[in-house]
């Protein structure tokens, strides 16, 4: 019996080489931003109200945003029940209103059918808050819905 040498042995610690699981996830990576294909985000259709207020509609202006009759035609705008054809028809109209009103405010209370995209009412909203600025007028702006019969 030797009682000399009683170490034990290490056991050898394995390394692990990540390298090939590096590549391999840099692979994926690449593949799916190659096959994916990049959207833009759609316009989203307004929500409806279930509830509201009733205002008095007699001092508010109505504007009626219509669907477009083809898919990449401009929505129809009524101001007062009066098509006023393009954005520019409408401001100009608009650009009436404000002249006319002895700088009181004006109050504008918007109707838009369900199928009118969003962007289309953000830019007769541009519109209004354009005659605003240049008119150095006060313009209310409300989304109103009506209910159904």
């Amino acid at each position: 019996m030797s009682f000399g040498n009683n170490k034990k042995k290490k056991p050898e610690e394995a390394d692990l080489d990540i390298t090939p699981m590096i590549d391999v996830t840099f692979l994926l990576l690449i593949f799916f931003m190659v096959t994916s294909t990049m959207q833009a985000t759609p316009d989203k259709d307004l929500a409806s109200a279930n509830e509201g207020d009733t205002a008095n509609v007699a001092a508010w202006k109505n504007l009626t945003i219509l669907a477009p009759k083809t898919p990449k035609g401009d929505p129809q705008i009524l101001l007062e029940g009066k098509a006023t054809g393009s954005l520019e028809g409408f401001k100009s109209a608009l650009e009436t209103i404000v002249r006319t009103s002895g700088g009181k405010d004006v109050n504008v209370m918007i109707y838009a059918e369900r199928t009118v995209k969003s962007g289309d009412t953000g830019d007769v909203e541009g519109v209004i808050k354009e005659v605003a600025n240049e008119q150095d007028a006060k313009i209310n702006l409300t989304f109103a819905v009506k209910e159904k019969k």
